[in-house]
């Protein structure tokens, strides 16, 4: 029938859902009247196909059926390589986007099709939301506009205007008997293809071009998931999809590719439900499962309120709201999961943790008889045995479940964090515990008192083993593993109750062998997460220079973080599980800190020996120098009675500039040039398992004399507990630290025992520690090449310093020999020092343990990026949208294309900058002239939003802020007069100005929110800063409201900071306590505690981090 010929007729081609399509009309007629008699039905969380029987008969029926396709590649694409959009939004969408949801409603509601309350809510996107709590999550959603009741309905449309996995008459007839989702997918796909002339046209073009799911992970981030399981799970969702499209025709999917075909089954994933209980009274079996307007065009949000419900009553769909709800709280659509994994899998989202959720602790029944016949011995030595026993034990279970009239469930071999643990795990473990000691008895004289034969296992009818295996059963139901009673009903078997007692035992093992598995626990892990809260993440996979790099240390991304969040729920579950605490506060006695002393202080006779190796191997050096020991971090912020000694080089004699230190012959250089591995371990970790190899040799080894005399115990942050990672509070520093931890673990784990000679994991992390710390790039492969983490004698106890005297990097080697001299005079008793390049604080503590006060180097990123550096300006000075204050929604879409609309203009500036086409500053230079005189002439730069030392700001962030204001508030400045009221010789006076500026700088630390309206716009510290504007020239207000700026926000990042630099200063000055001490004669003595190296490593460097952003505001002080 002609379109023409439908009384009902469409306003516009292109609007969503009209009604054009008789087949679309017969359905709401047929909705109508077969739901009203019904009571009201939920539509929820779907069941999907990939692992079911029909749905593998269906792939191998179409395989055999149907002509091959060219085989897709074998690597499943992540987002980037798919040619899909990345979550990152893009600013050109924004708008029309927005429009096309509010289209979308008004188009159903202007048809009579949606009924809403439209005060109710608002669309928008979550990036406009500034707050840290949704930095991870992108896309659109539903946010509240006022306060909502419980029971509220926001909006209600007829069933029949969803898409179904329906065979409609225009659908092709092949795909009968086809999964569901493959249906609905190849439905989507096909109504995608017919562009406005669809009736889910404007329904479709709401819908998210990508959305995040474990199936589009990169083959790196599937491992940082650290869940074979899930792993696998993935995988096999992959294969399915794969398998699908190889067996789906052209016609089926409108010619789309592979990546469109992953699109629409992602959306399917995401957002359909599924009618069970409308199927249960005659719904028609075409509507079985739905994607719902509006419901679908939202990616799911970990940050969204899920209390929330959709409901079908007399044809409609009702989305109510199930609880109370605050305004600007952010609105859930979806059906919620039926567990914390199926979220993660199908919905890319990470909810709410509940006592009621699992973990599974086995991936099936075969990997757990490996696991039990591994750490316990099979069942007489017996894998088929074992096997044959748990299998057993669990269809008994089965059983006796179907005899009580239970519920009948799969085994899913969890745990749950209420204690929970599957009664099938229970039973098998306590049966195969039964097994082997009634073999242990047949075994002995006592086989006629017990009645039992081996033979038992494989005909137990009507045997004692028959009896045991039901009262296992009976007992799993109805025992709690963890809080044993003292007798069971087990008609008095004593080994019955020892099994279960085994099988408590067993299961904590287990957990405990998976949550050291994770290369990061569970404090770190809410560390990261709390980091990237702070710092963003990252969504570009296109510049990272080491993809497959497990030392990649930039912010996470939004995959690694759904990843980590995932890995917290599972943690979280199993420390409910095993209900343990530890209590480690950082602290140890002077005692133990003098036994750490003392094996730091190698003998006399050990440094003979290596200087004696020296000789041999051909090393020069002067007789002026001498190897002693040096205490590390001698300043005054040492804590009183513990110093860490190291090794250092000092001076016996004065030493003169130009002066020959040593020659090195760099065939004696420690370093791996043979190892070639098709695994995934770096070079780093190649070099940490040759110097355990070598250890491991002893007096054998050709270095036995140089390792002999290593540090044992170094206190860097690699070996802090996870409790003193707090100690930190710089975010950036808490972040690579814990990724660094995170992969020393993975290598250790990569790595073959035999190349590790079976060492310990803290052996392991004390060798990787050596490579970060004392390992060199050297000239020692053939031709001159250089080689990474070359471990070099004599050469490595020479510390660093950026007012260093040792110089090798301007001498040429000549016959493999390297020369050091001095650059500049030494003293007698003085240090000698080299550098390792320009290294700031962060990258000293991070690999070398150490810090340096008034490090030139030094530098604090004050903005997780440039475009957030933007969108913070904008916040603090306009003005545009603060007649939208008081409503939140509105507020935060003004703010958002405030910023899209400025944050080009500022992007020219800074490539304008990159270009030359813009000066720097006078402070600049200065710092650039004294990175030259401590030796670093070329210190690579990268334009980013910094500050360094002495206050000096990054010119490219300078360039940004002079930008941003000559295009918003240069035009206002005028009007800044007579803010003020001052003679004119002291509205100039530069005392005058300076205290002013003080004063607004103190003005805005006493609020507890200093910038709750831009500062231009009646805001309690204008008039100092007036007072201040009005002092200078007209010309340079722009720069100094950059400068002012850039303290500002060093100020606000001092305040976030949970101690202040004062409090530090005492810290680090208090690092002792004493306390007294009863003793049982009745005398009291006093002893101290000596915080430990690693918190008191870290309280000065966060220390120094405040001092660095402090002299960035002292700076502007003194413009």
């Amino acid at each position: 029938m002609a379109r023409s010929s439908i009384s009902l007729r469409c306003r516009k081609p292109q609007i969503l859902l009209c009604i054009c399509g008789v087949h679309v009309l017969m359905m709401m007629i047929m909705m109508m009247l077969i739901l009203p008699g019904l009571p009201a039905h939920s539509c929820v969380f779907p069941e999907f196909s990939h692992q079911k029987e029909d749905a593998t008969k269906w792939l191998q029926s179409r395989v055999s059926n149907l002509p091959q396709k060219k085989m897709l590649k074998k690597n499943w694409p992540t987002h980037g390589k798919f040619g899909l959009q990345s979550p990152e939004f893009k600013h050109e969408e924004f708008f029309a986007k927005h429009a096309l949801f509010e289209e979308l409603a008004n188009s159903l509601r202007r048809d009579g099709y949606l009924s809403t309350q439209r005060d109710f809510f608002a669309f928008i996107h979550l990036d406009t939301l500034g707050n840290t709590q949704t930095k991870a999550d992108h896309g659109w959603t539903l946010v509240a506009k006022k306060e909502l009741e419980s029971g509220t309905t926001l909006m209600s449309f007829p069933l029949g205007l969803c898409m179904s996995d329906a065979i409609a008459n225009e659908d092709p007839i092949s795909l009968m008997g086809a999964p569901w989702e493959i249906q609905l997918a190849t439905k989507l796909l096909r109504e995608r293809a017919k562009g406005v002339l669809s009736h889910w046209s404007l329904y479709i073009r709401t819908l998210p071009r990508f959305i995040a799911l474990p199936i589009f992970f990169s083959n790196m981030e599937l491992k940082n998931l650290q869940d074979t399981w899930i792993k696998d799970e993935v995988l096999s969702i992959r294969k399915f999809l794969l398998d699908s499209f190889q067996a789906l025709q052209h016609e089926e999917t409108a010619g789309a590719k592979f990546s469109e075909f992953a699109w629409a089954v992602s959306v399917v994933y995401s957002s359909a439900c599924e009618m069970k209980q409308v199927l249960n009274q005659r719904m028609v079996p075409s509507l079985k499962h739905l994607l719902i307007p509006i419901y679908s065009s939202f990616p799911k949000s970990k940050t969204a309120v899920p209390a929330n419900s959709w409901n079908i009553s007399k044809g409609m769909f009702n989305f109510m709201v199930n609880n109370e709800i605050k305004e600007g709280t952010l609105l859930a659509t979806h059906a919620e999961p039926n567990s914390v994994t199926d979220a993660f899998l199908f919905q890319g989202y990470v909810p709410q943790s509940k006592l009621q959720d699992r973990a599974r602790i086995f991936k099936n029944v075969e990997e757990f008889v490996d696991w039990y016949s591994s750490a316990y011995s099979a069942v007489n030595n017996n894998r088929y045995l074992t096997f044959k026993v748990a299998n057993d034990a669990i269809d008994t279970l089965k059983r006796h479940r179907h005899s009580l009239l239970l519920e009948t469930s799969m085994e899913d071999l969890s745990v749950g964090a209420n204690g929970y643990v599957d009664p099938h795990l229970v039973c098998a473990i306590a049966t195969l515990y039964s097994a082997k000691e009634l073999i242990k008895l047949s075994n002995s004289n006592m086989v006629d008192e017990v009645e039992f034969s081996p033979s038992d296992f494989d005909n137990k009818e009507g045997t004692l083993w028959e009896t045991m295996l039901l009262r296992l059963a009976n007992d799993s139901l109805s025992i709690n593993v963890w809080n044993l009673p003292v007798s069971l009903e087990m008609g008095g078997a004593l080994l019955l109750k020892q099994a279960f007692s085994f099988a408590a035992q067993a299961i904590q093992q287990r957990i405990n062998l998976i949550l050291g598995s994770y290369s990061t626990d569970l404090k770190e892990d809410n560390l990261l997460l709390h980091a990237a809260a702070q710092e963003g993440l990252n969504y570009d996979d296109t510049n990272q220079a080491c993809p497959n790099c497990r030392w990649q240390t930039e912010e996470l991304s939004g995959n690694d973080h759904l990843a980590v969040k995932f890995r917290v729920y599972q943690k979280v579950i199993f420390q409910h599980v095993l209900s343990f605490s530890k209590n480690k506060n950082g602290i140890y006695t002077s005692e133990e800190s003098s036994s750490l002393r003392e094996k730091e202080d190698k003998n006399s006779e050990s440094l003979q020996k290596f200087l004696n190796w020296c000789n041999e191997h051909e090393f020069k050096i002067s007789g002026k120098l001498a190897i002693t020991n040096i205490a590390s971090g001698e300043d005054e912020y040492s804590p009183e009675g513990h110093t860490s000694l190291v090794r250092g080089i000092v001076a016996t004699e004065n030493i003169n500039h130009g002066e020959t230190l040593c020659i090195l012959k760099l065939a004696a250089g420690l370093y791996d040039n043979e190892s070639s591995s098709d695994t995934e371990v770096d070079d780093w970790d190649l070099a940490a398992a040759l110097l355990l190899r070598e250890k491991a040799l002893g007096d054998n080894s050709r270095w036995a004399p140089y390792i002999a005399i290593l540090p044992t115990d170094m206190p860097t942050p690699i070996t802090m507990e996870s409790n003193e990672l707090e100690e930190v509070q710089w975010w950036p520093a808490v972040r690579e630290l814990i990724q660094i931890r995170q992969a020393i673990k993975k290598s250790y784990h990569l790595l073959d025992r035999q190349d590790v000679a079976w060492a310990s994991f803290k052996e392991y992390r004390w060798a990787a520690t050596m490579i970060h710390s004392r390992a060199f790039t050297l000239p020692v492969l053939d031709d001159e090449k250089y080689s990474h983490y070359v471990m070099m004698p004599y050469m490595d106890m020479i510390n660093h310093h950026f007012h260093y005297q040792a110089d090798w990097i301007s001498q040429p080697i000549v016959d493999g020999k390297l020369e050091i001299v001095a650059r500049r005079h030494l003293k007698k008793g003085e240090q000698l020092f080299a550098s390792f390049g320009p290294r700031s604080n962060d990258n000293l503590f991070l690999y070398y343990g150490f810090i340096l006060d008034n490090n030139p180097f030094d530098s604090a990123k004050i903005f997780p990026s440039f475009n957030d550096g933007v969108r913070w300006f904008l916040q603090v000075w306009t003005t545009d949208c603060i007649h939208l204050a008081q409503n939140t929604t509105s507020y935060e879409v003004c703010d958002f294309h405030r910023w899209q609309t400025f944050l080009p203009k500022t992007m020219a500036a800074l490539e304008d900058f990159s270009s030359g086409a813009l000066g720097q500053s006078k402070d600049w230079w200065e710092l650039v002239e004294r990175w030259s005189e401590y030796g670093s002439q070329y210190v690579p730069y990268q334009p980013n939003p910094t500050v360094y030392a002495s206050g000096v700001t990054d010119p490219s962030l300078l360039t940004a802020f002079i930008s941003l204001a000559n295009v918003t508030i240069s035009s206002r400045m005028p009007n800044l007069n007579g803010l003020i009221s001052c003679e004119a010789d002291d509205c100039k006076n530069q005392t005058f100005v300076r205290s002013n500026m003080k004063k607004f700088f103190r003005c805005m630390q006493s609020l507890e929110n200093p910038f709750y309206r831009p500062l231009l716009h009646q805001h309690d510290c204008q008039n100092f800063l007036a007072s201040v504007l009005r002092a200078q020239e007209q010309k340079v207000w722009t720069i100094l409201v950059a400068r002012i700026s850039v303290a500002l926000r060093c100020l606000e990042l001092l305040a976030s900071f949970p101690t202040t630099i004062t409090e530090d200063h005492l810290l680090l000055k208090n690092s002792t306590k004493s306390r007294g001490s009863n003793q049982p004669n009745g005398k009291t003595f006093t002893t101290v505690d000596v915080i430990s190296p690693s918190v008191h490593l870290a309280r000065h460097y966060r220390y120094a981090k405040k001092l660095l952003l402090r002299s960035t505001v002292d700076r502007v002080l003194a413009f």
